[in-house]
């Protein structure tokens, strides 16, 4: 297994899409608040065809704005072709939220799933070759005020649809949070076997952006007939959210005023004592 992390920099997608066409939209100039997450899986290169298959996609965005523009998007979509001796998947999914402004809030989530169920026999191998990417960004101007975070997770699992225990699973997932830093998992089974694997995190001005991408190989040999589901999942997850500054003056106003109310009973109460 090869693993490279370089902090060289590298064109954000804030100015140009990477692998995964994850773009903004709103220039970093006029954008308090960027939040981004998308991923990209191509699974080729199947030992087996499918005895079926399937894709499902399901986006959920939401804003709220007191006083302020927010954009949430999300978009999500999956592909599993099987058709004479073209056999792949592909997934794209992704999430963004972008705002300005000082009182508003924004949510996008993203989920894309393809499946297929495959036949072994006895002393047969199955194998497929996949690749990954998943790309973060998050932005604030104002890390008082404003947050932002990307999560996002890509997921393989292979299930025994007769007895429903699981054969195998690989996942990687990573996050960004303007207030917390980034986190990193990386959790694949023995039958999976992950032949490079390239992160960068690259932080520049109030940007900061994470791209990690894998290739590699699933193969493993059944020593019995075996029917199986192999499943692979995208999730993407984008939140943003401002809120405004107190105010100084009004909390200074707010502070004296009750002091001096407190101070005016205070004196009250010492005349009642002094006349009992």
């Amino acid at each position: 297994m090869q693993l490279k992390h370089s902090p060289r920099a590298i064109v954000f997608l804030l100015a140009t899409p990477l692998v995964t066409g994850l773009t903004v939209g709103i220039a970093p100039s006029s954008a308090a608040i960027i939040a981004g997450s998308a991923a990209e899986v191509t699974i080729y290169n199947f030992s087996h065809k499918p005895q079926g298959n399937g894709t499902v996609a399901n986006t959920y965005t939401e804003t709220t704005a007191n006083n302020g523009l927010v954009i949430s998007e999300a978009m999500a979509e999956a592909v599993f072709l099987s058709n004479g001796q073209e056999l792949w998947t592909k997934i794209y999914s992704q999430s963004q939220v972008q705002g300005d402004g000082n009182n508003y809030s924004g949510f996008a989530k993203t989920q894309a799933i393809v499946f297929g169920d495959f036949d072994i026999d006895a002393a047969e191998t199955f194998s497929f070759n996949l690749k990954t990417v998943l790309d973060l960004v998050t932005s604030v101007d104002n890390r008082e005020s404003e947050s932002a975070r990307a999560r996002g997770s890509i997921s393989f699992s292979l299930i025994n649809t007769v007895t429903n225990i699981l054969f195998d699973s690989f996942q990687i997932s990573s996050g960004l949070d303007s207030s917390t830093g980034h986190y990193l998992n990386f959790l694949p089974s023995n039958s999976f076997n992950p032949t490079a694997i390239n992160f960068n995190l690259i932080a520049e001005g109030s940007v900061v952006h994470s791209s990690l991408s894998t290739s590699g190989a699933y193969s493993r040999r059944f020593d019995s007939a075996a029917s199986l589901r192999l499943i692979q999942v995208n999730n993407n997850i984008a939140e943003a959210e401002a809120v405004p500054e107190p105010n100084t003056l009004l909390g200074t106003a707010i502070f004296l005023g009750v002091f001096f109310r407190r101070r005016k009973l205070n004196n009250k109460l010492s005349q009642v004592k002094s006349k009992v």
